[in-house]
C-alpha cells in the first residue's frame, strides 16, 4: 500500500522547526507493509494544502497529514480537507465536552476559539488524543494529526491498528526483526549480509540511529522461520558487532548484564559531562545497581573527588590513558567507567586533536582503557564517546556471562 505524507506548517519550511514526524510515520508504516511514496511540506496556505491533497490522491492509497489542527487562524488543515471531500465541518457534543474537561483538568480557560480543535468533516472518524487537545481525524483515506510529535506518537498507532483491520491489511501479518549493531560501517554491513537475501519476499534495510545501525529484516509472518534462519547466518558472520535486537539499547543491555552478574556501577565523567550516567539512569530498575555519577570536569575536581594524582595530571595531562585509569580507581563499585577527552570545538593540538577521547573501564581489579578519535561536532563526539563506552562494556561483560 502506497502512502503520501503531507507536513503542514510554514515553520517547517523557514527553518523554525525540524521535521521528525515523517521519520516516525515511516517506521510505524513499515510494521504494516505500507511505504511512503513521497512526502510534501507545505505552508499554512489553503491553496497549497489543497493542491498537495489533490496531487497525493492521484498516486497513493492513503494520505497522512501532520500539523494545522490547533485553534489559531493558521490552523486550517481540517477546513481544507472538508472542502476537498465536500463535507461541512461539524462538532460532536461528546468530543466538545471531553475537550472542555481537558481544559478544566489542566487549569486552563476554555475559549470559543478552542471549539475549532474538535471540528471535523461530517462523517469523519476521530481518534482520541491522550496527551493533547485535538483528536486525529480520518475521512476518505485522508487522516490528519496534530503536528506536536508526542500527540502524533500517541494517535498514529491507534489509527494504524484500526485502519489495518478496516482494510484487511494483515491477512498475512508483517514480520519485522531488527538486529542492532555498533562499530561497523553501513557499507561493510551491507557487504557482509547481502548474500543472505536471495529469496523473494524477504527484504532488508539499514536504519542509522544515534545508538547504532539497525539491520531490519522484513517479510510476511508466514516467512518467519526463513527470516530467523537468515538472522542466525548474520550472527555467525558479524555477531561481535550485534549488541541486541528489536527494542534493546546499549544502556538497557548494560543494566541487564550488570543485574545478571550482580555487579554495581559508578561513572566518572569529564568530557561527556554526565551523559553516560544519564543514559544508565534512563533505564527502569537501574537503582538496583547504580551507585553514583561524578562529573569531574576540572583538574581540581579530579584530584578531590577521584584522588587523581597531581603529578599524573602534570606529566600526562587530563586527556590521557593514565588519568582515565586513575579516574576509575577513584570509584568504589564493582564496575567503574570514566571518560576524558577533547570535545571541541577548541582545545585541540597536533598531539591531542579535537575528538581525542580516553574511555576507562574497571571491572573489579581489571582495568581497560581505550583511545579513540571521534569525528563530528562537540555534541556528536560526546554521544559517540558514551555509545562506545557502553558497547565496549557490553563486550567485556558478555564474555563473563
Amino acid at each position: 500500500m502506497k502512502v503520501g505524507v503531507i507536513l503542514v506548517g510554514t515553520e517547517l519550511l523557514n527553518g523554525g522547526t525540524l521535521d521528525t514526524n515523517s521519520l516516525y510515520i515511516a517506521e510505524e508504516l513499515n510494521k504494516y507493509g505500507m511505504e511512503i511514496e513521497f512526502k510534501i511540506t507545505v505552508r499554512d496556505f489553503k491553496e497549497e494544502i489543497y493542491r498537495a491533497i489533490d496531487y497525493c490522491k492521484k498516486y497513493v492509497d492513503l494520505i497522512i497529514m501532520s500539523g494545522g489542527l490547533g485553534p489559531t487562524l493558521d490552523d486550517i488543515t481540517k477546513e481544507v480537507i472538508a472542502d476537498y471531500v465536500k463535507k461541512p465541518l461539524v462538532v460532536d457534543e461528546e468530543e466538545l465536552k471531553e475537550l472542555k474537561d481537558k481544559f478544566e483538568k489542566a487549569g486552563l480557560k476554555f475559549k470559543n476559539l478552542n471549539i475549532k480543535e474538535v471540528e471535523k468533516p461530517e462523517g469523519a472518524v476521530t481518534f482520541k488524543n491522550d496527551v493533547g487537545m485535538a483528536p486525529a481525524v480520518y475521512i476518505d483515506d485522508i487522516v490528519a494529526f496534530p503536528g506536536v510529535p508526542k500527540e502524533l506518537y500517541n494517535m498514529l498507532p491507534k489509527f494504524l491498528t484500526w485502519y489495518a483491520k478496516e482494510k484487511k491489511l494483515l491477512d498475512d501479518e508483517i514480520y519485522i526483526k531488527d538486529l542492532i549493531t555498533y562499530g561497523m560501517a553501513e557499507s561493510l554491513l551491507d557487504e557482509a549480509v547481502r548474500e543472505f537475501f536471495t529469496e523473494e519476499g524477504i527484504y532488508y534495510e539499514f536504519l542509522v540511529k544515534d545508538y547504532g545501525i539497525l539491520i531490519r529484516l522484513q517479510s510476511k509472518m508466514s516467512n518467519k522461520n526463513k527470516v530467523e534462519k537468515i538472522v542466525k547466518k548474520i550472527y555467525n558472520r558479524i555477531g561481535e558487532f550485534i549488541f541486541g535486537e528489536d527494542n534493546d539499547r546499549l544502556e538497557k543491555k548494560v543494566v541487564e548484564l550488570l543485574q545478571k552478574l550482580n555487579l554495581s556501577i559508578s561513572t566518572a565523567e569529564s568530557c561527556t559531562g554526565g551523559m553516560l550516567a544519564s543514559k544508565l539512569i534512563d533505564v527502569p530498575g537501574v537503582s538496583d545497581i547504580f551507585y553514583e555519577g561524578i562529573v569531574s570536569y576540572s583538574n581540581e575536581a579530579k584530584q578531590k573527588r577521584l584522588n587523581v594524582k597531581a603529578e599524573t595530571l602534570e606529566k600526562y595531562g587530563a586527556v590521557s590513558e593514565e588519568v582515565a585509569k586513575e579516574m576509575v580507581l577513584g570509584l568504589h563499585t564493582d564496575v567503574a567507567l570514566s571518560t576524558t577527552g577533547i570535545a571541541g570545538p577548541g582545545g585541540g593540538s597536533d598531539e591531542k586533536p579535537v575528538g581525542l577521547v580516553y574511555m576507562g573501564i574497571r571491572i573489579k581489579d581489571k582495568i581497560y582503557v581505550e583511545k579513540r578519535v571521534f569525528r563530528g561536532d562537540r555534541n556528536k563526539i560526546r554521544e559517540r564517546t558514551v555509545s562506545h563506552t557502553l558497547f565496549t562494556l557490553i563486550k567485556i561483560l558478555s564474555e563473563d556471562v
